[in-house]
């Protein structure tokens, strides 16, 4: 038996069933009297919902990724927060070490590192510094993806993500219905007059829903292959018609390209017939789409539309930014880019971040920083490519979804900084860390079927 179900038996029987009803009674009877019906509730709640993740920390890690598509960011970071310190207290009582290995310790810690010095030695240091407890948020994330669910349990924790994702693209569709005034920022009223709405459901912009979307897709096209109960076949149908549905009416030209290479790797790494579904899918495409859709799908790469010539602007400029900074680097955040950018500004063009993620980890860490993640990301492929023959057909294909989906979202970055909303970049280190998870067979098979 495992180190970690022995824990959890030894902490269960730590609470008997009757002293967390007593303690449950207490709260109901006395809360209420003590503060008002609202705040006792909420108290409640999370008293509640402390409980259920002291007695299954898994499920602090399916609120989480549930809980990125609605909850303010702020929220969300607490929420992994109080998983993490519950997880530690936890083990703590269990007699076990908190400290596990990821299976990439030594290139997540160099890169970090880097991370730390850009913070350190930042042009605008106050600023970087005050950017660095997210970067704490993003490793944290990481880990305890890595390192809390077995293997059987991601699929799982995967699927609480298509089902937030499939009702953000009912929102989507339910915006595009009603013909939801778009922000002209977001349009080329020149290449596209006949797109009057982007949709964004609970995300800051249409680009940061589709990268949400990619990460959902994959998984939920596996989970609907892989399931022999047709009632939640259905379920998993409906979530993949709502997201697919989304992610077109989101027009964001990267999101389409991300997605389609997520996939075809999809259909190269699991199930090949998935190849000529795509195929057929891509002959048919012209005689079946919407107008608007071709329109905006023959712009990408144009230097007519606005928006490719806009990035092309900022991107020669971080060139040069990089050309000047490209060992340090210049810091993490807004605060530093926006103090250095005005001196680079190519044809008086305005830019918050370098619309590119590798631009983006150069300008702020500089070229070390940038192979510092390069090495995390190949030791982490690397890994879950050597685990995928050991796995069971349905962890397989959960395994090639989470591989792709993050390879999509990296194609994604060539072209936008996907990394920009904090939210995303979260998804982004705990889609990795699931994908480390699922990967523990390269390293130690006998104690993964042990699990089992």
């Amino acid at each position: 038996m495992r180190a970690e179900t022995l824990g959890r038996s030894e902490v269960k029987k730590g609470m008997k069933p009757w002293m967390a009803g007593l303690l449950a009674g207490l709260l109901l009877a006395f809360l209420p009297g003590l503060l008002p019906a609202a705040v006792a509730a909420k108290y409640v709640l999370a008293l509640g919902a402390a409980f259920l993740i002291w007695t299954r920390p898994e499920f602090g890690l399916y609120l989480f990724l549930v809980g990125l598509a609605f909850l303010p960011t702020l929220l969300v970071g607490q929420l992994l927060v109080g998983v993490a310190a519950l997880y530690a207290l936890r083990r703590a009582a269990a007699g076990e070490r908190f400290f596990l290995r990821t299976g990439v310790d030594f290139p997540l810690g160099v890169f970090f590192f880097f991370v730390l010095l850009a913070a350190t030695f930042s042009v605008a240091r106050r600023g970087s510094l005050g950017v660095l407890p997210l970067y704490a948020l993003y490793f944290l994330a990481f880990y305890l993806m890595a390192t809390v669910p077995r293997p059987k349990e991601v699929p799982w924790l995967m699927g609480g993500l298509v089902l937030a994702a499939a009702l953000t693209g009912l929102l989507g569709i339910l915006q595009y219905k009603s013909g939801l005034q778009t922000s002209l920022s977001w349009i080329d009223v020149r290449q596209a007059q006949d797109i009057k709405t982007r949709v964004f459901a609970t995300f800051d912009n249409p680009n940061i829903f589709a990268e949400y979307l990619t990460f959902a897709l994959p998984p939920a096209l596996v989970l609907f292959l892989r399931e022999r109960r047709w009632g939640a076949r259905l379920v998993w149908a409906a979530a993949l018609v709502s997201c697919g549905l989304a992610l077109i009416f989101t027009f964001s030209r990267g999101g389409w390209l991300a997605v389609g290479l997520a996939f075809v790797l999809l259909g190269v790494l699991w199930d090949r017939r998935l190849l000529l579904f795509a195929a057929v899918g891509a002959a048919l495409l012209p005689l079946v789409a919407p107008s608007q859709v071709l329109t905006r799908a023959a712009s990408i790469g144009s230097l007519e539309d606005s928006s490719n010539t806009f990035r092309l602007s900022i991107w020669l400029a971080v060139l040069s930014m990089i050309r000047a900074y490209w060992f340090t680097g210049i810091g993490l955040g807004s605060a530093a880019f926006n103090q250095v950018y005005p001196e680079f500004m190519l044809a008086g063009t305005p830019a918050m971040h370098s619309h590119n993620l590798y631009l983006e980890l150069a300008l702020a860490l500089g070229l070390p920083g940038l192979g510092a993640f390069f090495w995390l990301l190949m030791a982490a492929g690397g890994r879950a490519l050597r685990a995928l023959p050991r796995l069971n057909s349905r962890e397989q294909g959960m395994l090639a979804a989470l591989f792709s989906s993050l390879a999509g979202n990296l194609l994604h970055g060539a072209v936008d900084n996907v990394w920009y909303s904090p939210k995303l970049a979260l998804l982004f280190w705990a889609v990795l860390g699931l994908l480390m998870a699922l990967g523990r067979e390269a390293e130690d098979p006998a104690s993964a079927a042990r699990a089992e």
